[in-house]
């Protein structure tokens, strides 16, 4: 078998060509085109990698806002929680002064109608009393109940010890005063002066007041000692009791 060198050599030469031609025309742009599909690719994924750590960092600052707005919703809450409660304690501490005020307003009211009911009450049976005790005081025995009463109150200085009685005026600078609702009259005054000078080793000076709330009666006030008879203690028994009901009824 004879081989043909020059084919060979040919058929080399013409594939040296062949490879060449490839690179140039074909290896080398596949090559370019794949290195460039190859950076695209890693374009893609750096930008991938960078959209990700994009991403990352969006939802790291999402998560940090939403923190600090839960933080701040939880402090606004509470904010308003206490503002809240700060008008709630102001309206009832408005609600309590106002309803104190009401409360005493009506305490005062009340006091203020008991003392005026007591007051008229105590005129009227204070004027009712003398009346009707006038009246049957007459009827059984034609006194005067003044009279009366003034007689009563004669007996009481009678009645007092001598020592005590000079030594309580002898206190009193020797001059004493006699209360009375009505004006004295002159005989009166003689019997009450002669009661008082029958006790006494010496003068005194007497001066005469009229007392209107005193009632029907007479009273001698000493240093430490008083003499009186009137209705008015009776009326303020019959007072007292009337008040403690009252009083009952408005606490």
């Amino acid at each position: 078998m004879n081989i043909n060198w020059f084919e060979i050599i040919v058929q080399i030469i013409n594939f040296f060509i062949l490879l060449f031609i490839l690179q140039k025309l074909f290896y080398k742009p596949v090559i370019k085109v794949m290195e460039e599909r190859q950076q695209g690719i890693r374009d893609i994924r750096d930008e991938a990698d960078l959209k990700k750590k994009e991403a990352d960092e969006l939802i790291q600052e999402y998560r940090s806002n939403l923190k600090t707005f839960e933080e701040n919703k939880a402090e606004e809450m509470n904010k308003a929680i206490k503002e809240a409660d700060e008008k709630k304690e102001k309206i009832i501490e408005s609600y309590m002064k106002e309803a104190d005020a009401k409360r005493e307003s009506y305490i005062n009211e009340v006091k203020e109608e008991k003392e005026y009911f007591l007051h008229e009450l105590r005129s009227t049976l204070g004027k009712s009393s003398i009346i009707i005790a006038s009246k049957i005081l007459k009827t059984i025995s034609e006194e005067d109940l003044t009279e009366k009463i003034f007689e009563v109150f004669i007996k009481k200085i009678e009645s007092l010890e001598k020592e005590k009685l000079e030594e309580e005026i002898k206190l009193d600078g020797e001059k004493i005063i006699l209360i009375s609702s009505v004006a004295l009259s002159e005989e009166q005054k003689n019997r009450f002066k002669n009661a008082i000078s029958e006790k006494l080793d010496f003068s005194i000076e007497i001066d005469y007041e009229i007392d209107e709330h005193l009632i029907m009666g007479f009273e001698l006030n000493l240093e430490s000692l008083t003499v009186h008879t009137n209705i008015e203690n009776y009326l303020r028994e019959a007072e007292d009791s009337i008040k403690k009901i009252l009083d009952k009824k408005t606490s």
